[in-house]
């Protein structure tokens, strides 16, 4: 009897012993997997974290920023240029041809300019209201763009249609008119252009 006794007695102090390591294992595990405190990292490991943190914080925020930044500045430097090209608009020709514009027709709805003198087709007077030279029969407008070095038109009825824009210039191509600012399109073929012309540009 005694000998079962001591026996039970060793079975059940192994049986605790047994409790205990498993307890002290699961309790190892659990302390092993916690993280590090930032303050005891080393160097390296925290300058690491700080980066990442940056990256997935302060980097977005800095394009953001970057982003809107270049859409301001794009929308005054246009605005800007806008300004500017409509204030061109407004400088006289008349200091180059005078009061008057003399046209010869050359080609079908080509013209050059002439002189007075050379028994001129066409005879177009400067209109500073509307900053060009205007023509009753096709009604419409030319100017002389010099710093372009280019003739532009604006004839009612086309050109109107573009409100603040639409003057035209003609190309080998074709009619092109300014729809917005630096946004020049092929004129639409629903246009008649059976009172348009043009002024051959000088070479």
């Amino acid at each position: 009897m005694g000998f079962r006794k001591d026996k039970k007695e060793d079975y059940l102090v192994l049986k605790k012993s047994e409790k205990r390591k498993s307890s002290n294992k699961r309790t190892l595990t659990k302390s092993s997997s916690k993280e590090v405190p930032l303050k005891d990292r080393s160097l390296g490991e925290k300058i690491l974290i700080g980066i990442c943190i940056f990256i997935l914080t302060g980097f977005p925020f800095i394009v953001i920023v970057c982003g809107l930044t270049v859409v301001i500045y794009t929308g005054i430097s246009e605005k800007k240029a806008d300004i500017e090209y409509r204030s061109e608009k407004r400088e006289s020709n008349e200091s180059l041809y005078g009061k008057y514009l003399y046209l010869d027709k050359i080609d079908e709805d080509v013209y050059k300019v002439v002189s007075e003198d050379e028994n001129p087709e066409k005879r177009l007077e400067w209109n500073e209201e509307f900053c060009g030279y205007y023509d009753d029969l096709s009604d419409g407008y030319v100017w002389y763009d010099v710093k372009r070095e280019q003739w532009r038109y604006w004839f009612n009825g086309i050109s109107s249609d573009y409100k603040d824009y639409g003057w035209m210039v003609y190309k080998p191509e074709g009619w092109r008119v300014q729809k917005d600012y630096a946004d020049w399109i092929k004129l639409p073929e629903k246009y008649d252009r059976s009172k348009l012309w043009y002024i051959r540009q000088e070479e």
